[in-house]
């Protein structure tokens, strides 16, 4: 089915923010240029807590955008969407982040992807603009992998990207949104995936909804990114230990996982430099693994 051909639901957008006013309006410029009809979207921008000042950014943009800011306490990104989320009207639920900018089309394409009714949630393609760059490189690699690997026999994408991701707002809503008592921006979005495949309904990703991600990493930066991801996969483990599947397990306990991810590297031709950067931020992902569960033995919990 065409993105042109599907009646557009209406859908609410939300970002959450955090002290990032400059990375925040070149967001909301590509939002502005997006060709989803007017009135068939609202835009909720949540300041996360943040000291900088975001009312400039917004100034200059609220006569292009239908624009509704909100302000909570600093308690991270998920509790910043579930209130973005609290706040919206429409049929569908759309989010991305501060640091990312969508295409013209990102919202006809989740449209389309929601018309024909299986899919209760649906991950877009998220894209970097720096593929010269070895991290950026490694990272892209790493994404797009992911999207291929972790998919359950009934096509189902086991992870969705809170950076570009869709719900229907009602489903949603059942589930209670993001779990917010990940103190980390770490793995809050694997951990909403699983309940909801849990509670049986259906998600799948959905690569014509892009997103360019402006995240500027480096090295140093990947390996760092992958010890918080880790760290948060001490969290997720504790919340599916709360609610158990037997179709679903976590990723580090696929033993095809690492196999399959080197010989996607030889089968890309990934340079050598960006597939030991991938493979060393497996490291640092089980690195902070260990940590985090140390540091909960030793009742120092949290950050």
């Amino acid at each position: 089915m065409m993105v042109d051909d599907v009646q557009q639901p209406m859908f609410s957008v939300i970002v959450p923010t955090y002290n990032r006013p400059a990375a925040l309006v070149a967001c909301l410029e590509s939002l502005a240029q997006m060709a989803y009809p007017a009135g068939a979207w609202e835009l909720i921008v949540v300041n996360d807590g943040g000291q900088e000042s975001f009312t400039a950014v917004t100034e200059q943009l609220k006569n292009r955008l239908p624009l509704h800011l909100l302000t909570v306490a600093h308690n991270g990104p998920a509790a910043a969407r579930n209130a973005g989320a609290q706040r919206a009207q429409g049929e569908y639920l759309a989010f991305t982040d501060d640091d990312c900018q969508v295409t013209p089309d990102w919202l006809q394409a989740f449209a389309a992807g929601f018309a024909d009714g299986r899919w209760q949630a649906l991950g877009g393609q998220t894209v970097s603009p720096f593929l010269q760059n070895r991290a950026e490189r490694a990272w892209q690699h790493l994404t797009d992998f992911l999207n291929l690997f972790m998919q359950d026999d009934a096509a189902n994408a086991l992870l969705l990207i809170s950076n570009n991701v869709a719900y229907r707002r009602a489903t949603f809503a059942k589930l209670g949104g993001f779990n917010e008592t990940f103190p980390l921006a770490a793995a809050e979005d694997m951990e909403l995936s699983y309940r909801l495949l849990a509670a049986g309904y259906r998600q799948s990703i959905w690569p014509e909804a892009k997103v360019w991600h402006y995240h500027h990493l480096s090295a140093w930066g990947h390996v760092r990114q992958q010890f918080r991801y880790g760290r948060g996969g001490y969290y997720f483990n504790q919340a599916l230990a709360e609610n158990p599947s037997a179709q679903l397990r976590p990723l580090y306990l696929n033993e095809a996982f690492l196999p399959s991810l080197r010989q996607s590297m030889r089968r890309a031709g990934l340079p050598y430099m960006a597939r030991g950067m991938v493979l060393a931020g497996q490291y640092a992902y089980k690195v902070g693994l260990r940590y985090q569960t140390w540091r909960a033995q030793m009742g120092r919990d949290g950050l």
